[in-house]
C-alpha cells in the first residue's frame, strides 16, 4: 500500500485493537432515572468490527432512513466497509459491503449528501493492487442513491496528500453539492475542497497549524445556515495549547478559536476518545460540547459552547466525574441534544436544549446495549425529529467483539 508505511499500518491496528479509549466498566452500577421513552430497544447494526477507535459514517435522507457506515478488521492486513439502512425505530432494512478486504480503510468513514439526493462516501485507505488509483491512501469517495444499496467508488480524489491517517477524518458538503475532506496532519488540521479529477488531486491541499508539538485528534466539520463551513478538533498537545479549537475553512479562513476552559498544560488530558462533538444548528451558530477537565478529573463537566460566546453552558447531571464519549445532536426547530457515557452508572445520558439552546430540559438516563463490558462509542442524529443513538460497545459475553448499535428515541 502506497503512501503508508508498514509502520504505520501497525501502529493504527494496534491502537484499535488494543482500544486504549476503552472505558472499562466496574460491576455494582447505581440503578438508573426512567428512560427517556420508556423502554429503550437496541437494534445490532454490525457484526463485531474488532475495531475499538473507530466512528460510523451517519447520514439521514429525506425519505427519514438513516444511513450508517462502518468498518471493520476482517483479517490480518484485510479491511472492509460496510453499510447499514435503519428505518423507523432503528428497524434494521438493509445490509451490506461497500469495498472489500483492502489493506486499509477509514476507520472513520464520513458519510455526506450526495448527487440527486444520495450519498456520498468519503474515506482513505488501500485497495493493495500496486498500480492502482485506489491504494495511495489518498481521499476517495464513493457514491450511492438514496436507497443506499449500490455503491460506486468515485474517480477523482480529495487529497493531495497521501498520507492521510486511517483514524481522524472529517467531511462536510457545500450547499452546492462540493464535498470538503478534512483530515488530521499531526500538528496541523489540513483539508480539500473538491473532488480533483486526479489521483491524488493536482491542487494543493490547505492547512491550519496548530503548533509544532500539537497533535490533532477528532477533527469534524459543520456547515452553518450561511453556508460556511466550520472545522473542530482537540489538539493533544501536553503543552498550554491542548484543548478544543474551532476555526471557519470556507469562504474564507478564520484565526482557530479555543474553547473555554477546554484544556491546558496543568489540568488533565481531556481528548474526546472519539470525534469531538460539533454541529451547527439549525436556527443558527455553531455548537461544541466537551469534557472540562480539572487537575485531576478528566471531565468535571460537559459544557456546551456557541462558538465565538465568552461562555458556557453546564451540561446538567454531567459532573459526576464519570462523563466520557460526549455526542451532539441537532434537531429540528433550534433544539439540540447532548449526550455522554456515564462509567459510573454504566448508562448513557441524555439532554435536549430549547429551541434557542439556551437552557435545558430534564436528563434522562438509558440503558446501553446488553452486557457492556467496554463503551467505545457514541453518536447521535436527530434532524428530523426522533433520536437516533449510536453505540460502539464491547459485550461481555466472551470472545464477542466490538459492534455498532443503535437505537430510537423519542423526540
Amino acid at each position: 500500500m502506497r503512501g503508508m508505511t508498514a509502520h504505520r499500518i501497525a501502529c493504527a491496528v494496534a491502537l484499535a485493537l488494543a482500544a486504549p479509549s476503552a472505558v472499562v466498566v466496574a460491576a455494582g452500577a447505581p440503578a438508573a432515572a426512567a428512560p427517556l421513552s420508556g423502554s429503550v430497544t437496541w437494534t445490532q447494526v454490525s457484526p463485531g468490527t474488532k475495531l475499538g477507535i473507530a466512528s460510523a459514517g451517519l447520514l439521514r435522507t429525506s425519505d427519514g432512513r438513516l444511513h450508517v457506515v462502518w468498518s471493520s478488521l476482517d483479517g490480518a492486513g484485510s479491511y472492509s466497509l460496510h453499510y447499514t439502512t435503519l428505518g423507523a425505530k432503528a428497524k434494521k432494512l438493509n445490509t451490506g459491503t461497500i469495498v472489500s478486504k483492502w489493506t486499509g480503510v477509514s476507520f472513520y468513514p464520513r458519510l455526506v449528501a450526495g448527487p440527486s439526493g444520495g450519498l456520498r462516501l468519503v474515506f482513505t485507505g488501500g485497495n493493495g493492487h500496486s498500480g492502482s488509483r485506489f491504494d495511495l491512501n489518498a481521499i476517495y469517495s464513493a457514491v450511492s442513491g438514496k436507497a443506499g444499496q449500490t455503491w460506486t467508488l468515485a474517480p477523482g480524489s480529495l487529497s493531495q496528500s497521501e498520507l492521510v491517517p486511517l483514524t481522524d477524518t472529517a467531511a462536510a458538503v457545500q450547499a452546492n453539492g462540493t464535498p470538503v475532506a478534512g483530515w488530521s496532519a499531526g500538528a496541523a488540521f489540513d483539508y480539500h475542497l473538491g473532488i480533483d479529477p486526479n489521483t491524488p488531486a493536482a491542487a494543493p491541499d490547505k492547512s491550519i497549524g496548530v503548533g509544532a508539538s500539537g497533535d490533532v485528534v477528532g477533527p469534524g466539520m459543520a456547515r452553518e445556515s450561511d453556508g460556511s463551513i466550520w472545522a473542530a478538533w482537540f489538539n493533544a498537545s501536553g503543552a498550554s495549547s491542548q484543548g478544543y479549537y474551532v476555526a471557519r475553512i470556507l469562504p474564507s479562513v478564520t484565526a482557530k478559536v479555543k474553547a473555554p476552559d477546554s484544556g491546558g498544560k496543568t489540568v488533565a488530558n481531556n481528548q474526546p476518545l472519539e470525534s469531538v462533538a460539533f454541529t451547527a444548528r439549525s436556527g443558527g451558530g455553531g455548537y461544541l460540547a466537551y469534557c472540562v477537565p480539572t487537575k485531576t478529573v478528566e471531565c468535571a463537566h460537559v459544557a456546551l459552547w456557541k462558538v465565538g460566546s465568552a461562555k458556557t453552558l453546564t451540561v446538567p447531571g454531567s459532573s459526576t466525574g464519570h462523563a466520557s464519549h460526549v455526542a451532539i445532536a441537532a434537531g429540528p426547530g433550534g433544539k439540540l441534544w447532548v449526550l455522554w457515557y456515564d462509567s459510573g452508572l454504566n448508562k448513557i445520558r441524555v439532554v435536549a436544549t430549547n429551541a434557542a439552546a439556551t437552557s435545558f430540559g430534564t436528563v434522562s438516563t438509558i440503558n446501553g446495549p446488553s452486557g457492556i463490558a467496554e463503551f467505545d462509542g457514541l453518536q447521535a442524529e436527530g434532524s428530523q425529529g426522533p433520536l437516533d443513538v449510536i453505540a460502539l460497545v464491547a459485550q461481555s459475553k466472551p470472545g464477542t467483539p466490538t459492534g455498532y448499535w443503535a437505537a430510537e428515541l423519542a423526540s
